[in-house]
């Protein structure tokens, strides 16, 4: 489409898309779809989306765990008034089937739509599902708009060249026309019947983001049409990111996702929202002052307010904070607090409900504090004298249990161990969660996060891979599970864990500087991994906490 007239004059002469095809769109000129069958389990955010059983057939997104975006003009009785949309349940029982890339298995998951949220300014509709959907990716909205002569990429349940209704996805590619205020044209495979709400997608720093959703097309290369005129129009997402946030946002929580990564260039901060949607990366040290050469770096939050630990590079622990108002409190250096106990290497802090618990590292001892209700230190506490040495410990995790229990991991040479501090201030002693619980392997990290009176544990193998194990309120262990499936069989360079909302969520730094976040449901499901992007130079450790607000 050359971009020369307007939208709604294009919108009226293109045919909508209402049945089922799709293509692969590839190349900068149209052509007949070849039926590019996408991989098995690629593109799992696409859905195929019934309308009144057979009224009409559509395509969809995952944009989180229970909504869609979609077109509007699928759910009225004329598609040309999309935009007359009203919310509420669709007016014909809709179902959409989600990450089934072959119609005839019975893989993925089928969802009810049971509300709509439509826009006004354009072909497009936030579709909520029945109930949320498990283990299947999703997409994030685009942060910049697409740009004329771009790559783009697509994926749809519609029409092919050769067959009425597929019965498996087909991938795509295109080539970014005119941009307008509210959509973009596309050319590259042809865009057919069934295709409208498909997503148009763009690679951005390894992983896929959403920049559009398929709306209207011409139809040529499509069975049963004798058009040759290709191209479509798209709505953009880009630009109204605060109206999905706002409309998908947990109702059930307000609690997010706080991230802390030291990276090459820096310490960062960023958020993932009770929908999913990550946020910018804040650089830290522009807002809290300059801590030289940040050598690791730790987070936990109270009642909103995130509090940041860093190891500097003179081997003192540094604490600032980020108000729940948003601005930040600067990094002071806590030596005089703690008190000195030479160079520390390593640091974990937890929340206990009232305060913090903070472990360190320094000169092969592991040490204690405590911080009040009124943000008053105690001393470093010596754990090491309390609960014996342990030879050659080079990795420190902590986390808050029910009871006011704070549990305590090291990593001394490959193998685990466990501490409690009761709420009475009494220590157990080290337990060797080698011997106490199976299918561990030689260990090189480890994250704790308390879920109730449930220890969820991480850990790293020094072989490579990741696996996850709970140790029970009652002091069981559980055989830990293999995780390589999600985040990779590599030996991370960086692993830790967060209780948000009740369900587990961990993150890892990967040898080639990415870093991969998943999460356990309260249901025991996991999420599909994600890779999350916009923090500035190659991460070299991750830390995680929750944070209400």
């Amino acid at each position: 489409m050359s971009g020369k007239r307007s939208r709604a004059a294009w919108a009226a002469a293109l045919l909508t898309a209402t049945v089922s095809a799709a293509g692969t769109l590839t190349g900068t000129t149209a052509q007949a779809l070849d039926g590019d069958t996408a991989a098995t389990g690629a593109s799992s955010f696409t859905a195929k989306i019934d309308v009144g059983d057979g009224v009409r057939a559509c395509s969809g997104t995952l944009i989180n765990n229970q909504w869609m975006l979609t077109a509007a003009s699928c759910f009225v009785d004329n598609p040309a008034q999309a935009t007359s949309l009203p919310a509420g349940a669709p007016k014909l029982k809709s179902t959409a089937t989600i990450g089934r890339t072959d119609l005839t298995t019975g893989t993925g998951e089928a969802r009810d739509i049971t509300q709509l949220i439509p826009r006004t300014d354009r072909d497009l509709v936030l579709a909520k599902l029945s109930a949320p959907v498990y283990g299947l990716s999703f997409l994030h909205p685009a942060t910049s708009a697409p740009v004329a002569g771009e790559a783009l990429k697509g994926a749809g349940y519609g029409r092919t060249k050769d067959t009425w209704i597929p019965t498996a996805l087909h991938s795509a590619a295109f080539t970014t026309g005119a941009v307008e205020a509210t959509a973009v044209s596309i050319d590259g495979t042809p865009v057919c019947k069934g295709d409208t709400g498909a997503p148009v997608f763009r690679e951005k720093d390894g992983r896929p983001e959403l920049a559009a959703i398929a709306t209207n097309s011409w139809q040529g290369g499509c069975l049963g049409s004798d058009e040759t005129r290709t191209g479509a129009v798209a709505s953009r997402v880009d630009d109204i990111r605060a109206w999905i946030t706002e409309n998908t946002a947990s109702t059930l929580s307000s609690w997010n996702t706080q991230m802390l990564t030291k990276t090459s260039t820096g310490l960062y901060h960023g958020m993932r929202n009770s929908n999913g949607d990550w946020t910018g990366f804040a650089d830290v040290q522009k807002v809290a002052g300059t801590v030289k050469d940040v050598a690791y770096a730790a987070d936990a939050a109270i009642k909103g307010k995130n509090y940041i630990f860093a190891v500097g590079g003179d081997g003192h622990v540094y604490e600032a904070n980020r108000r729940a108002t948003g601005g930040w409190d600067a990094f002071r250096d806590l030596t005089g607090e703690l008190g000195a106990k030479g160079a520390f290497t390593k640091i974990a802090v937890t929340s206990t409900g009232s305060g913090l618990a903070l472990i360190g590292i320094a000169g092969g001892k592991v040490y204690h504090a405590t911080q009040d209700a009124d943000e008053k230190w105690s001393k470093w506490g010596d754990v090491t004298n309390l609960l014996g040495a342990l030879d050659d410990v080079t990795q420190v995790t902590t986390g808050q249990t029910t009871g006011g229990d704070t549990q305590i991991g090291v990593v001394s040479g490959t193998k685990a161990y466990h501490a409690i501090r009761h709420s009475d201030g009494t220590w157990s002693k080290w337990g060797h969660i080698n011997q106490a619980a199976t299918n561990i392997g030689p260990v090189n990290g480890m994250a704790f996060a308390g879920i109730g009176g449930d220890l969820q544990v991480v850990l790293t193998n020094s072989t490579g891979g990741i696996k996850h194990g709970i140790r029970a309120a009652d002091g069981s262990w559980s055989t830990f599970a293999g995780l390589n499936g999600k985040l990779g069989s590599d030996t991370m360079v960086s692993v830790d864990a967060a209780a948000v909302s009740g369900e587990f969520q961990t993150a890892v730094v990967t040898p080639d500087g990415r870093i991969k976040h998943t999460l356990r449901h309260a249901n025991g499901k996991w999420d599909a991994t994600e890779q999350v992007i916009g923090y500035p130079g190659t991460p070299e450790s991750v830390a995680l906490t929750g944070s209400a607000g």
